[in-house]
């Protein structure tokens, strides 16, 4: 699980940075309030005229921005009371033409607002109190050759929850909570202009956790836990127990290892050719809802203060799988889960992380590398055979490198992937209208998920001077993306109202170059 969450403001006095280039702006101010502090920040790049400028018949490139603003008010209410209110807002858009008559258009964010009351309750007993709503927006509009299709999903949260600290003896810290959830999904479905069979669905979850964190002795570390959950009225009961272990073993090796098992009642309904126009919808009782039990065990080394090496491998057993019914939900008026995906499916993840970090000196950075598979099965789909999901990827690297010299600083951060499946065309046919006498090509698909795009790599660098201007400090920077121009593959069209057209390959963005300034005030 990744956790994110803003820092509280400057509590000694009002102050800022920012900073501008060709290609984007940011600007965050930061300053104290009685008793707390306050900060605010914005971002928003504008790619667009760069992108225009470079847009050929030959470079098909998407024209792309985004944008997202937060803030935060962190208050002390008194000598054991803390109260933080944080809002964010961050919006998505890609545009691209494909043909004469065919594009799409994706819209997506976020919207997010949450207060939170923190309160020492008694010596070692903290108590956590939170209200949170949040929504999450997408709306996709494509035309195929003069036929629209349009998908808009909304997915409202709204949270309550409570969470303890307790450390009722030295080598045991236990957390424990509970949490009421209420959801709205919402999905609109237009095939040229016509409304299609759609979801409006307010279902509900509780849950509840304990666990603990025991010392049990200077070289032992265990946490025992347990999670429930009650989705759904009437609520379909999920139990899931967590387990780690950590041992030192020696002033520099540290060995880990955990498991736990994991329900997942919200779908992702995933698009095969592309990222972006994914949607969110819940399981109903007409589907069990999705069951993983996940195990991993790792290693740490820091052979001196500066460096650090790690290694973890895991592997995940999936049951209860859904996937969309592409064929059925085309004439179907039915909304269950049963009705619109593929359901009982399994599946397994499994693989290694390796990483290498260098925290100190003039040249510091990391290099990541991750080896993995992941395959999925369902009766119906593929005659039966397992197949890699879109998200599967063999080798995924990652080397991020910073060289401080004086008054000088250059960065480079190189990415590599192997290429996202996709399901290739096999052939094609044509069938005739008995009653228009019209000609209709298709396409025949091969085997789902046999074939891949070409791996995805990219190299960015950049240099930056540190300097003075009016007494401020400024950082003058170059940024260079895609610095070899890679034609990193997005996905692939096929036009299926000329046969002898090559399927054309959509690329994703180009060498762009940046020069700006960061500033602080």
């Amino acid at each position: 699980m990744l956790g994110v969450s803003n820092r509280d403001g400057s509590r000694e006095a009002f102050h800022g940075d920012g900073g501008v280039s060709i290609i984007a702006g940011r600007l965050t101010a930061e300053g104290p309030i009685h008793d707390g502090s306050w900060i605010l920040s914005a971002r928003r790049t504008y790619l667009e005229p760069m992108l225009d400028a470079v847009r050929n018949e030959e470079n098909e490139i998407p024209s792309y921005y985004f944008y997202d603003m937060n803030a935060r008010v962190h208050r002390a209410l008194g000598s054991a009371d803390d109260l933080t209110i944080s809002g964010y807002r961050g919006r998505d858009a890609v545009h691209l033409d494909l043909d004469v008559g065919s594009y799409v258009d994706i819209r997506w964010g976020n919207l997010a607002a949450t207060a939170r009351w923190t309160r020492l309750l008694r010596p070692g007993l903290f108590g956590s109190f939170q209200v949170a709503v949040s929504e999450y927006r997408s709306d996709t509009n494509v035309q195929v050759f003069g036929t629209p299709l349009r998908f808009a999903n909304r997915l409202i949260d709204v949270t309550s929850r409570a969470d303890f600290d307790w450390r009722p003896r030295p080598a045991h810290r236990v957390g424990a909570g509970a949490s009421f959830s209420t959801y709205r999904f919402t999905l609109t479905q237009e095939f040229n202009q016509v409304a299609q069979p759609g979801w409006d669905e307010r279902p509900h979850a509780a849950a509840a956790y304990v666990e603990d964190r025991w010392s049990l002795s200077p070289l032992w570390t265990l946490r025992p836990g347990l999670r429930a959950e009650l989705f759904g009225s009437p609520g379909r009961l999920a139990l899931e127990p967590r387990f780690s272990a950590s041992r030192v073993v020696s002033p520099t090796v540290r060995l880990t290892a955990g498991g736990g098992g994991y329900t997942q009642h919200l779908q992702l309904v995933t698009t095969e050719g592309f990222s972006g126009a994914d949607f969110w919808v819940p399981t109903d009782r007409s589907a069990r809802p999705g069951r993983s039990w996940q195990v991993v065990a790792g290693a740490e080394w820091e052979p001196a203060s500066a460096y650090t090496l790690s290694a973890e491998l895991y592997r995940t057993w999936l049951r209860n799988l859904v996937q969309i019914d592409n064929v059925r939900t085309g004439d179907s008026e039915g909304t269950t889960t049963e009705d619109v995906f593929f359901t009982g499916g399994s599946g397994w993840a499994s693989g290694v992380e390796l990483f290498a970090q260098r925290r100190r000196g003039a040249l510091t950075g990391w290099v990541g590398y991750t080896l993995g598979w992941s395959r999925r099965h369902w009766p119906e789909l593929n005659d039966g055979a397992a197949f890699p999901p879109k998200y599967d990827r063999r080798h995924d690297v990652k080397v991020v490198a910073q060289w401080d010299r004086r008054r000088w600083s250059y960065g480079a951060d190189f990415v590599f992937g192997t290429g996202q499946a996709f399901t290739p065309a096999a052939g094609r046919y044509e069938l005739r209208d008995p009653v228009l006498g019209d000609n209709n090509d298709f396409i025949l698909p091969g085997p789902k998920n046999s074939a891949r795009l070409l791996p995805y790599h990219r190299l960015d660098l950049s240099a930056t001077l540190h300097g003075f201007l009016f007494g401020a400090r400024v950082d003058y920077f170059l940024q260079v993306f895609n610095v070899y121009n890679r034609k990193n593959e997005w996905f692939i069209q096929y036009d299926t109202d000329n046969p002898d057209t090559e399927p054309k390959i959509i690329h994703q963005l180009p060498l762009i170059p940046t020069v700006g300034i960061n500033f602080e005030f």
